[in-house]
């Protein structure tokens, strides 16, 4: 067996171990690292035994963190599920679950319900685990070190065109591997700001690579999102770090610039060159708004939905067939054309209920962030940075959606569930401010059992 593939067993088998013995944190950290590395797309993970290494760890991690207990001296942490957040993805999963009854593609509905409750079981541990500033910061870290790695394979791969088949499954095509690396473009601008020396030092050389990666995928939608959330960065930054920032955005300019080659100028300047003339639009950008017109059709005759990829099994009725997708047939040989805007997707397969949880789950997050920055006006900084980080790195996400269907990406998964862990600990912190008086600290210095029974029942007042 080669070195890699045993480095890999032994990491993450001490991990396991350690999230049984130590802290569950450590499954989900191994969850993360599987998720980048994800062995049976690397060549040493030929020689490992088949086992569901994500499957696996999240098992694991859940079993674990079943065994933990409140601190005694802080109000108890909201329940998971309280968060609107977590009840929108719960309702939706549902919904999934109940469309298997008349989806117009059954396979494939049933993997979403899987898939999707897979999802939920994920909002749960990020939102159990992530529940300090410094466990924010590992995390955020991670992400911006398991892009890297991507980046890295990205530098070193052969490839002709746009880079595909870098990431594992769900991150493996070029526009969702740019809009992947974008968010933690997001997270790792914040993380040079406010981070200590060493957790910036890994940043700064990560950060060209992952760059490099989103110019060789050459996504035109990923580009334009990231230009959108360095405009929620350049909002929410810690104002004690402004003239850090923008120096920093400056030269991640000049390096962005030097990275650019020239398949990637040529796509972005159909951009322009479509504004500018329609007639000159390429056919896949135009081909995008032939079916955001044939999906406002579908969604009107299925108002409660067609179940998953039913987008695909109704568009050879509703548009031209030279807009199908080349590499796309269905199993009478048929070719077809999937959804390219993630509300559509969520519009027409699940229907107007869909659509309207959709919708909500947006304006849940824009409410969330801007609690956050209420709760933080006084605060430290690095909270802020990762408030920021965040936001971005989901308005990113959404606003990539609106060219490429994202409804599936993991990554907004974990922002979600990473924002309701961070509102809710501003939340304790608020509440654990206003109810710490004098009288209420014993001798010992530590909180009386009275003082942490009124702090937790304020906080669940609060919270509710």
């Amino acid at each position: 067996m080669p070195i890699s593939g045993l480095v890999f067993l032994a990491t993450f088998f001490t991990l396991m171990g350690m999230a049984l013995l130590r802290h569950p944190r450590y499954g989900l950290y191994a969850y993360v690292a599987v998720f980048y590395l994800h062995p049976p797309s690397r060549w040493w993970g030929e020689f490992l035994p088949d086992l569901r290494w994500s499957l696996l760890a999240a098992f694991v991690t859940l079993l674990a963190t079943w065994r933990l207990r409140a601190d005694e001296d802080m109000p108890e942490r909201p329940s998971w599920a309280s968060s609107l957040g977590a009840k929108l993805l719960i309702a939706y999963t549902l919904w999934l679950w109940l469309q298997n009854l008349w989806a117009l593609d059954p396979p494939e509905n049933l993997e979403a319900s899987i898939l999707f409750t897979k999802y939920v079981i994920l909002f749960y541990l990020v939102y159990r685990l992530v529940d300090s500033t410094i466990e924010m910061r590992r995390f955020l870290l991670l992400h911006v070190i398991g892009c890297f790695y991507l980046g890295w394979l990205a530098w070193g791969a052969e490839f002709s065109g746009r880079l595909e088949g870098v990431g594992g499954p769900g991150i493996d095509e070029a526009n969702v591997l740019a809009m992947h690396l974008g968010t933690a473009v997001m997270c790792g601008a914040m993380l040079v700001l406010v981070a200590p020396w060493k957790v910036r030092l890994v940043v700064i050389v990560a950060i060209p690579f992952i760059l490099n990666g989103m110019v060789l995928a050459g996504s035109r939608g990923a580009i334009l999102a990231m230009l959108v959330g360095a405009l929620a960065l350049v909002r929410l930054k810690p104002p004690s770090y402004r003239k850090a920032f923008y120096s920093l955005g400056v030269l991640a300019l000049v390096l962005f610039g030097m990275l650019a080659n020239e398949m990637f100028w040529e796509r972005m300047d159909t951009i322009k060159v479509g504004l500018e003339d329609e007639s000159q639009m390429d056919t896949s950008a135009f081909s995008r708004f032939v079916m955001l017109e044939a999906q406002v059709k579908m969604a009107l005759a299925y108002p409660m939905g067609t179940g998953h990829r039913g987008t695909a099994v109704l568009s050879p009725l509703y548009i031209d067939e030279k807009y199908m997708a080349a590499d796309s047939v269905d199993s009478s040989g048929q070719r077809s054309r999937s959804s390219h805007n993630t509300f559509m997707t969520a519009w027409v397969e699940q229907g107007f209920p869909g659509a309207a949880m959709f919708i909500l789950m947006c304006l849940w997050s824009w409410r969330s962030v801007r609690r956050l920055r209420r709760l933080q006006k006084d605060g430290d900084a690095e909270p802020m940075a990762q408030t920021a980080a965040l936001a971005a790195a989901l308005l990113l996400a959404f606003f990539a959606g609106m060219f490429v269907d994202y409804l599936k990406a993991e990554v907004q998964i974990w922002l979600l569930a990473l924002i309701a862990s961070q509102l809710a600990m501003e939340m304790q912190k608020d509440v654990a401010d206003s109810h710490m008086t004098e009288e209420s600290v014993t001798e010992s210095g530590r909180p009386s059992r009275l003082a942490v029974e009124d702090r937790g029942a304020a906080f669940r007042q609060r919270a509710s």
